[in-house]
């Protein structure tokens, strides 16, 4: 139960029961997280599933899925990197097709 066999023939018999059922609430937080991790999981990898038969099934990013884990702030961060990133290529790919399409209407006129 975590507790050293020194300080547990220290310990009166009152202490020995809080530190056992102290030990046991941890134990039970823990096992709750794991269940929810596995649940977590689990409900993800049949939306990874759900995705080979429907193209408008999506995985959530993981800050939703774990949203404890990840700082908020960080993930926020990083979505807006991304989006000004594909907003970025997005421009440079219309501009070259803008370009092409000038440059082939000029060499129609001439």
């Amino acid at each position: 139960m975590g507790i050293t066999e020194r300080d547990f023939w220290e310990m009166t018999i009152a202490e020995v029961n809080r530190a056992i059922a102290s030990r046991k609430r941890v134990l039970k937080v823990e096992a709750q997280e794991k269940a929810s991790y596995d649940y977590i999981l689990a409900d993800s990898i049949g939306r990874s599933i759900a995705r080979i038969y429907s193209s408008s099934s999506t995985l959530p990013d993981i800050g939703t899925v774990y949203p404890t884990l990840f700082d908020s702030k960080e993930l926020e961060e990083k979505r807006a990197a991304k989006k000004a990133e594909l907003s970025a290529l997005r421009f440079k790919q219309f501009a070259d097709s803008y370009n092409r399409r000038f440059k082939e209407g000029k060499k129609i006129n001439e």
